[in-house]
């Protein structure tokens, strides 16, 4: 039981660093600088950024969805990545108007998600995600639409954006679409 136990931190370990090497960013989480690119952010819907999601992805599985998750923070406002442990779903990290940030450990939430067919969305309460994962401050004004896209059996994503929904169907089915092309193997 001891063995299995070290494995299992071991591998939170190793994840959590090829995590923070991937999402490291050169912002100082006070700075001025970061304050400004969060100012002025405003989320692309440019089609070859969308189809950009897919191209030159790392072959290991992990690596590939940090990096997607990394690049959609260029398309969305804000995002959770989950990982999956035994059906009950870690926060891992997340990104507000191109910024993103690793959770502390005491500041993971663990989510359950509905049964969801791979690549499929599905729409909910952002309100309700956020204060489960302790991000209220990503959308004070009560202005998102929340989505959960589910990209392997390991990890899915939550993601946030102010898309009318006119604009956001054919933003997502371009998203979709890229994240197809980026997962299949």
């Amino acid at each position: 039981m001891e063995r299995l136990s070290q494995a299992l931190v071991s591998k939170i370990s190793t994840f959590q660093k090829r995590l923070q090497s991937f999402l490291e960013n050169d912002f100082d989480p006070q700075s001025e600088e970061r304050a400004q690119v969060q100012k002025e952010f405003e989320a692309s819907r440019d089609e070859a950024l969308v189809r950009g999601l897919s191209q030159g992805l790392p072959e290991d599985h992990i690596d590939r969805a940090i990096v997607v998750f990394s690049r959609l923070a260029m398309i969305f406002e804000a995002g959770i990545l989950l990982e999956n442990h035994d059906g009950d779903w870690k926060a891992q990290a997340f990104f507000h108007k191109g910024v993103s940030e690793l959770f502390k450990n005491s500041a993971k939430s663990s989510m359950s998600l509905p049964n969801a067919n791979l690549m499929s969305w599905l729409k909910t309460d952002a309100s309700a995600i956020l204060r489960k994962a302790n991000l209220q401050h990503l959308d004070t004004g009560a202005k998102t639409t929340c989505l959960l896209i589910k990209v392997t059996p390991d990890f899915s994503f939550i993601l946030f954006s102010t898309l009318p929904d006119l604009w956001l169907q054919e933003h997502c089915e371009n998203v979709r679409r890229a994240l197809i092309n980026g997962f299949a193997e």
